[in-house]
Parts: structure tokens; sequence; C-alpha cells
């Protein structure tokens, strides 16, 4: 008895592989090939009418291989221009809106620059009236210092008249 007799012979082990999701064509195309194959290869035929249905079988897998290319060069062509075209349009949207807003914030800095320049100018005028107002007291004040109290003076040098 050889080493792997106790093993069951119907055991099936299958490997996958991932190709980048590239397998769903090219297993597609290798299937049809070899079913064409096989099918050629157990029809009970001539030689000669085997090798024109070979060739008929080859020119229709080529065929039907060509219109599958064709089919989905032209969905992915489809949807590519639909992306291409929602893409342009969401873009075209957020630089709309970029815009939008840049204007809003441009003109939010220019009324406070505007209101900044007022509020400047108003803190200076109101400066200016406190120095004057301040300056005004100071010299009423020392004008007041100066006099001497007029009715207070008079009393004491008549002091029969009060």
């Amino acid at each position: 008895m050889g080493r792997y007799d106790d093993y069951d012979d119907e055991r099936v082990v299958i490997v996958e592989r991932d190709n980048g999701g590239s397998n769903g064509l090219g297993a597609l195309l290798l299937g049809m090939a070899i079913g064409a194959g096989a099918a050629l290869l157990l029809a009970p035929e001539s030689g000669e009418a085997m090798r024109a249905r070979i060739r008929r079988e080859a020119k229709r897998a080529t065929t039907r291989a060509r219109e599958l290319v064709d089919e989905v060069s032209d969905e992915v062509s489809e949807t590519v221009g639909r992306t291409r075209e929602t893409v342009g349009r969401k873009v075209g949207e957020a630089r709309g809106v970029v815009e939008t807003r840049a204007r809003a914030v441009g003109d939010a800095v220019d009324a406070g620059r505007v209101a900044a320049r007022q509020a400047k100018v108003e803190l200076e005028r109101a400066v200016q009236e406190t120095k004057r107002a301040y300056e005004d007291a100071r010299r009423t004040t020392r004008v007041a210092d100066d006099i001497e109290p007029v009715a207070d003076h008079d009393a004491a040098e008549n002091p029969g008249t009060a």
C-alpha cells in the first residue's frame, strides 16, 4: 500500500487567487475556450469535420469575446462619462459655494474696517472733547483760586453794614 491510499480520491482542492478584480473576464474567456475544446474533442466526428467545427467554434468564440469586450468597454465608457459629469457638477457647485463664502468674508472684512475707522474717529473726537473739558475745568479752578472772596473782604472792612 502506498502512502496516499487511505485518502479519498474524490476530494477537490480549490485555490483562489485575487488578481486585483480582473479574474472575471479572464476566467470567462478561459472557460469558454475549455468548454469549446472539450465539446469538440468529445464529439463523434471525422478528422476533417472536427477541424472545420473547431475553426467555426474558434471564430464564434472570438466573435463572442469581441462582443463581450465591446459591451464591457461601452459600459465602462458610459460609467466614466457619467462619473465625470457628476464630478464636474459637484466641483462647480463647490466652487460656487467657495466663491460666495469668499465674497461674504471679504464683505465682512471691509465692513469691519469701515466700522473700525469710524470708531477710531469717534474715539479721537471723544478724547479731544474730554481733554478740552479737563483744560477748561483746570482754568476755571485756577481763576477761582486767584480771585479773593469779595463779599467776605467787604464785610471785614465795614462791619456795620452787614
